[in-house]
């Protein structure tokens, strides 16, 4: 499970080098086409590639729900069409010359992502996430300025660039929320080629009227448009799902900070800009704060004897079984839902790690779903799937009762 994480932030952390590549680039050299002509033709050609995933998984087309077709919607509407316009126009508006407005402007990439993980998704975090995915954002800002402290402030920039960034950085992080939803039970392939279709089909819309001038986009411009198909395009959507589905959306939206970093990188390489001493420092923080992230998300695995407990969880509607704290060692506090391994049976449950109302301490208990037997003595391995609250404090049972009914009914 902990190579699944890593695999996965791996992924959604390679396809936002591409993305680098892209705004350094490959994009400036498109200058010359209306953006939103731009961004119909490199969907058309990421379509055509991804086209084949429809067919191949066609039958999972069938279990797509209402709701997530919606979704779907979404990403290609907010993510494809709006997200890749928007920021294609705020790019063009600074003439390639400086970007560091724009790039500054994603950072608010992660709060929107996050923010609506938390409304939509249900995913809750222990409290370093936020403090590490604060300081992921400060080590983006440092990264992106030779000298941070000389920035010109936003309401010095032209309005445009600042609006048309912030709306891209929403349309983003959107993305990114709903991606998760929709690839639950479809393929990441397959996913890729919807919204690539759907953005296309949207893009037809505002790009009409420049249709009757494909026969003036040169063989340099289609060579480029080729080339972001099988890198920032096509390729890096595939990799980025195929990474979302085996992380969380807050996760996947931290590791797209890794940009900032290899696009310093590609300009130092390709326009010969030198990295500053505080460049330096903002992209090991970066780095670091995200590898915190991704540990602080991972799967905990816990193994160990059912000890006694109070024996009150029968009286309040959820048997527990009880295990040494100590094997929790590493563990943030908090409700979690798990998987549980015993007697060669496996069972979903929730694992709690923290203050216990009725002892009066800390504890460290499972509990099985559809399980009625006696386990005291017995060994049992937990492993932790989703992080549902932070541990409560209840002044009396009736209170403590509510919380598991609610606790329940998010599972």
């Amino acid at each position: 499970m902990k190579n699944k994480i890593f695999i996965g932030a791996l992924a959604v952390a390679f396809a936002a080098l591409l993305w680098s590549l892209d705004g350094t680039f490959l994009r400036p050299q498109l200058f010359a086409l209306p953006s939103t002509l731009l961004v119909l033709l490199e969907h058309t050609l990421g379509f055509v590639v991804l086209a084949p995933f429809l067919w191949i998984f066609r039958a999972q087309l069938k279990l797509i729900t209402k709701k997530q077709w919606l979704t779907i919607f979404w990403v290609a509407l907010f993510g494809g069409a709006l997200g890749t316009t928007f920021m294609t126009k705020a790019l063009f508006l600074t003439g390639f010359k400086d970007i560091s407005v724009v790039i500054l402007l994603q950072k608010f990439q992660p709060i929107f992502a996050i923010t609506l993980a938390v409304i939509m998704l249900k995913e809750r975090f222990p409290r370093r996430f936020y403090f590490y995915s604060i300081v992921a954002i400060i080590g983006g800002y440092f990264v992106t300025f030779k000298d941070p402290t000389t920035i010109s402030s936003i309401a010095s920039t032209s309005y445009l660039i600042a609006i048309y960034s912030l709306l891209a950085a929403f349309a983003w992080g959107s993305s990114t929320t709903f991606g998760k939803y929709s690839i639950k039970n479809i393929n990441y392939g397959l996913l890729a080629a919807l919204r690539f279709g759907f953005t296309v089909l949207i893009m037809l819309i505002p790009a009409y009227k420049y249709l009757s001038n494909l026969n003036t986009v040169n063989s340099a411009q289609w060579s480029t448009l080729v080339v972001i198909v099988f890198t920032s395009g096509a390729l890096a959507m595939y990799l980025y799902y195929y990474g979302l589905k085996k992380i969380p959306a807050s996760l996947a939206t931290l590791c797209e900070l890794a940009w900032p970093v290899s696009a310093v990188i590609f300009d130092y390489f390709l326009n010969h800009n030198v990295l500053s001493a505080t460049q330096i420092v903002g992209g090991f923080v970066l780095i670091a704060s995200i590898y915190k992230v991704t540990t602080l998300n991972r799967n905990h695995t816990i193994s160990g004897t059912v000890e006694n407990g109070q024996g009150q969880g029968q009286n309040i509607g959820m048997r527990t079984a009880n295990l040494d704290i100590a094997l929790a060692n590493k563990l943030p506090q908090g409700l979690y839902t798990c998987n549980v391994q015993y007697d060669n049976n496996n069972y979903s449950g929730l694992l709690y790690y923290g203050y216990n109302s009725i002892s009066k301490k800390d504890s460290l208990e499972v509990h099985l779903f559809n399980f009625s037997g006696d386990l005291y003595g017995k060994t049992i391995t937990a492993t932790t799937d989703r992080y549902l609250r932070l541990p409560k404090k209840f002044s009396n049972t009736k209170d403590l009762m509510e919380q598991i009914k609610k606790d329940l009914k998010n599972v």
